[in-house]
């Protein structure tokens, strides 16, 4: 099943460095430091908030699976950590990586807007459905009052007639599902509701369809940003729906934005978490998260070439992302954050560091 060849795959690629409760955040979408360097550290972005539904119980219960099928191992004592065995392996090669990997799903620009898009996406269609039939009350998908105020604003911005409304918005969307798969356009469009027909859930979905859940969610989530690209990308083809998206379109969390701005006036790291009164590390992690992001001309004020390339190297000989065992190795004059920032320096310009299984 997708579920299970999915769940190796990221057990692969994080390779026993981190416990199974790195891959739940990173399918949830956890926004933590940890998380969002992890996804490019590992090279997995693409999955980060991709399985956003998912239970901590259904997934406990699908690792459980795997270890009992003898398709993963554990590799300490507490069964956190898992690499593949051999099985499992082979298990992982047979099944194509374009059903695993649909090419929407990585397209990540727009990852940090991708969940208030798809409230308004739902809210919008919802709500011009209902004023096609005449209806002007009606229970809402979304309760939000920032959401359901742009999505007001939207429809009432100078359409003359709620039968045009609806037919801009069919075309609209009709044009843009034939741009996608039809796996991908079926599970979007299966999610969204109307005037008396409700969408969906991931679970009915599945069943409908034969997928399994996470399979799904995939396939939702790879239609979302293929849908947000065009719209960034191709607005003029698109007028009424691409609207959906004014507004800030960083790939930055809007604290690191806010933090980057400050860097720009030229506020060293400690003036910064001065002036916003939070903790250093909060502050090193948004340049952390900037190195990610590929937002790196300050840099050279915190890691020297020489410096990374010590970090690298040991990176390199110990066969490791972990932070304590390279900072064990380098030695008090080198910094956790140093290390964070060579490790995410390195992993977005493509650099690998060599691992193996074997512990």
């Amino acid at each position: 099943m997708y579920q299970d060849v999915l769940l190796l795959y990221l057990i692969q690629k994080f390779c026993g460095e981190r416990t199974c409760s790195g891959i739940y955040h990173l399918l949830k979408g956890k926004k933590s430091s940890q998380s969002v360097q992890d996804s490019y550290l590992f090279h997995v972005a693409p999955f980060f908030h991709s399985c956003s539904e998912l239970s901590r119980s259904y997934f406990d219960t699908r690792i459980g699976h795997l270890q009992r099928a003898q398709l993963i191992r554990s590799i300490d004592a507490n069964c956190t950590r898992f690499v593949l065995t051999e099985n499992g392996v082979k298990q992982l090669d047979v099944f194509p990586k374009s059903r695993l990997i649909p090419d929407g799903l990585q397209i990540i620009d727009q990852i940090n807007e991708e969940g208030r898009f798809w409230l308004k996406l739902q809210l919008l269609v919802q709500t011009v459905s209902a004023l096609c039939q005449g209806q002007s009350t009606f229970l809402p998908v979304v309760r939000q009052p920032e959401i359901s105020e742009h999505v007001r604003k939207l429809i009432l911005s100078g359409l003359p007639t709620r039968d045009q409304l609806g037919r801009i918005v069919f075309n609209e969307l009709y044009q843009l599902f034939l741009t996608m798969p039809d796996g991908e356009a079926n599970s979007l469009s299966a999610l969204l509701s109307g005037w008396k027909a409700s969408g969906l859930t991931l679970d009915q979905m599945a069943e409908v369809s034969g997928k399994d859940t996470l399979e799904c969610s995939i396939l939702f989530k790879s239609a979302l940003r293929r849908m947000m690209h065009l719209f960034v990308e191709s607005p003029d083809q698109f007028p009424f729906l691409s609207r959906l998206l004014i507004g800030r379109q960083s790939s930055l969390s809007k604290t690191a934005e806010t933090t980057r701005k400050l860097l720009q006036t030229g506020l060293t790291l400690h003036d910064i978490a001065n002036e916003r009164h939070l903790a250093v590390s909060t502050i090193e992690d948004h340049l952390v998260e900037l190195t990610l992001k590929k937002v790196n001309h300050w840099l050279p004020d915190y890691l020297s070439a020489a410096c990374e390339q010590r970090i690298m190297n040991v990176a390199g000989l110990l066969k490791t992302r972990q932070l304590k065992p390279i900072r064990n190795h380098l030695g008090e004059h080198v910094s956790y954050f140093q290390i964070r920032l060579a490790l995410a320096k390195n992993a977005v310009s493509g650099r690998k560091v060599v691992r193996t299984n074997e512990q």
